[in-house]
């Protein structure tokens, strides 16, 4: 490990997992379901990405991994250093596009929100998946 990469703040990684897969499989109850669930699962996932942003109590699903999972065993905990500020930036920016597909549904715009809510949960599956953030990408990209 670098120097630079021990200087960053830990995080719990194992959290941040249970969290995205939770985000990825609401999208998917969204779609499978149809309206009216469509619309409120978006939004919870809308609204547990921005609320957990500002609030940590707000996403129920690190909570969920931090008071109850871990804790009983069912997940181990795994730390890493980090440099979470783009990938906060990308979860309110992911949660508010969900916000924005369900408005889009509301108003029987389905493939401009479906598509949106799509692109993000693909973003937040590779980051998940392959901890590969997208935004994190661009921006090494863009100040190139």
């Amino acid at each position: 490990m670098t120097e630079s990469a021990s200087s960053l703040p830990l995080y719990d990684l194992t959290a941040r997992k249970v969290h995205q897969w939770a985000m990825v499989a609401l999208v998917i109850l969204a779609f499978l379901a149809g309206q009216p669930v469509a619309v409120i699962a978006l939004t919870l996932a809308g609204l547990v990405m921005v609320g957990g942003r500002f609030w940590w109590p707000a996403d129920i699903f690190r909570q969920l991994t931090w008071r109850v999972l871990e804790p009983a065993g069912i997940l181990a905990r795994r730390e890493a250093h980090e440099d979470h500020q783009t990938r906060r930036i990308a979860r309110v920016m992911g949660g508010g596009v969900w916000i924005l597909a369900a408005a889009l549904l509301v108003m029987h715009f389905y493939l401009a929100a479906w598509v949106l809510a799509f692109a993000i949960g693909i973003m937040v599956s590779l980051d998940a998946a392959a901890d590969f953030c997208a935004l994190c990408f661009l921006l090494v990209l863009v100040r190139r």
